[in-house]
């Protein structure tokens, strides 16, 4: 029983499913590849027929051109050329018009050029031929069309996942039926699922040019596609032992992939930048003051931001420890601290600012205090110079503690200047001589320490043995050790020092006023250098 014309397998159609179509009459004179895919199919009987044909398409002819003489195979050589330089799929000659067979220099330019060669029977319009495969070719675009559309449907159910790339990843894995990677440009897997040599697979896209890419790796057949997200290289790979299957669904799977994970970085962005607007208005509010009128409006907008209504909190003022350096990471730092706080779900809203003057220091935040707290914080300060307030959870009387953390930050700022490890000052952990310090004036503090001790600084390295002193406990002999001389220089300094400050160097007040003078550099002697 023959098929009526345009029922047939759905997919692309090929040279085979035109010569297996009883009702077209097709016979093979030269085969070629019969699997090659058929665009269009075009009657041409007039020179430089190539032109007129588009890659895929097929020439109909009766060969008209070839009749006054049909010994003449030159002509017939330079058609095959022309078509096979053209990429056309092949040429479809009517038997029974002109000639009875076809021309034997054409059937030789055809073997030689491996150009697929076909007979259509005299009883069959070429107008048929072009209607099958016209109806054909628009028949496969429909379907390839809505596998697309299918795919993309499936690939953007991901966008809803709450972490959308392993969603993406797991859904790969399905579709092609074996397993599926993201890989950062460094070779670090983000997402995997799928039993596969992943590290193998990852080893031969090392090897080979950013590209797409299609190889094999043991029994696996992989597709990979290169792209970027925010400056940064990915790699998606699939692979499968159904290599066919690879072969057909993988460049559409990878692609359509690729957009939904920049969808849902723009997505991410999106939530991101509004979240940080908000964060920043909160931040402002709190330093503002927040009467109590509206304390339970803003501990409403603040749980959102991971934080208990009534939970103690601490304000953090941080200064970049120097110029941001360029990275391979493009995230910028407060990128990475509110994707950590987000991981170890971690109260907190931050404000970054370009200048300082808003609230004191380039960066501020409001952090829920706690365990997780620590380990944030450790955080910051491998960047920045931290102050941290006091814990406090009563939001009406925050300003005073937004003070606290500039206070903190000021003293992190000073010990660090003159050489100590700590980059992190919590106020309410320092003593109280530290506390003293910090409600001083700077100004009127200047022209008072020169009064009293401008003459010790000039004179050589008394200062310097002042502060080891104080700093090894008013230990001699430990002083000695660490300044490189004998214990008796050690005292004569020391009685040089008595000289100047008209008392004896073990006096109380001598030793609490050298104390508040030089604390900074007496705790920088006293703690790990970095």
């Amino acid at each position: 029983m023959s098929r009526s014309i345009g029922q047939r397998p759905m997919g692309p159609l090929t040279l085979r499913q035109l010569v297996d179509e009883p009702s077209l009459g097709l016979a093979v004179a030269e085969p070629g590849d019969l699997s090659t895919v058929v665009r269009g199919a075009h009657s041409i009987e007039i020179e430089d027929a190539a032109r007129w044909l588009r890659p895929g398409w097929i020439m109909l002819t009766t060969g008209l051109r070839f009749l006054e003489r049909p010994e003449h195979e030159a002509p017939q050589a330079r058609l095959v050329d022309q078509l096979v330089d053209a990429g056309a799929a092949a040429l479809l000659f009517g038997i029974g018009v002109h000639f009875d067979e076809v021309p034997a220099g054409l059937r030789e330019a055809a073997r030689e050029r491996r150009l697929p060669l076909l007979t259509v029977s005299a009883g069959t319009p070429f107008a048929a031929v072009e209607d099958f495969v016209n109806r054909g070719t628009l028949s496969s675009e429909t379907y390839l069309l809505k596998r697309t559309v299918w795919l993309q449907n499936d690939l953007l159910k991901a966008l809803s996942a709450t972490d959308p790339a392993t969603a993406l990843v797991t859904r790969l894995s399905t579709l092609s039926k074996g397993t599926a990677a993201l890989y950062e440009s460094s070779g670090r897997i983000i997402a995997s699922t799928g039993h596969g040599p992943l590290r193998l697979i990852w080893e031969e896209i090392a090897t080979r040019e950013t590209a797409p890419q299609r190889f094999s790796v043991g029994r696996w057949a992989v597709a990979t596609r290169p792209f970027l997200l925010r400056g940064s290289g990915f790699r998606l790979a699939i692979a499968s032992q159904n290599s066919p299957l690879i072969d057909d669904l993988g460049p559409d799977l990878l692609e359509t992939a690729e957009h939904v994970l920049a969808a849902a970085n723009a997505v991410r962005d999106l939530t991101m930048n509004q979240e940080r607007a908000e964060a920043a208005r909160l931040v402002s509010a709190l330093h503002a003051g927040v009467p109590a009128s509206r304390v339970r409006q803003t501990w409403d907008r603040l749980r959102p931001f991971r934080f208990r209504v009534g939970g103690e909190l601490r304000v953090i003022s941080a200064s970049p420890l120097a110029p941001r350096r360029a990275s391979i990471d493009p995230r910028r730092p407060s990128d990475v601290l509110l994707e950590e706080a987000h991981l170890e779900g971690l109260g907190l809203i931050l404000s970054e600012e370009d200048e300082s003057d808003t609230f004191g220091s380039p960066l501020t935040a409001v952090l829920a205090d706690g365990p997780a707290a620590d380990g944030w914080l450790a955080l910051l300060s491998g960047t920045h110079l931290t102050g941290v307030s006091g814990p406090f959870g009563d939001l009406t009387v925050a300003p005073q503690y937004f003070q606290e953390a500039v206070t903190a930050l000021r003293v992190a700022v000073r010990r660090h200047d003159v050489g100590a490890g700590t980059r992190i000052v919590r106020l309410d952990e320092v003593d109280f001589a530290t506390w003293l310090l910090t409600r001083r004036d700077d100004a009127q503090v200047a022209a008072r320490f020169d009064r009293h001790f401008g003459a010790l600084v000039r004179a050589g390295g008394l200062a310097e043995t002042v502060i080891t002193y104080l700093a090894c406990q008013q230990d001699v002999k430990k002083t000695a050790e660490r300044l490189f001389v004998h214990p008796n220089t050690v005292r004569y300094r020391l009685h040089k020092v008595e000289q100047q400050m008209g008392a004896p160097i073990s006096a109380a007040s001598v030793v609490a006023n050298l104390y508040l003078a030089f604390q900074d550099e007496i705790l920088a002697l006293s703690q790990p250098r970095r």
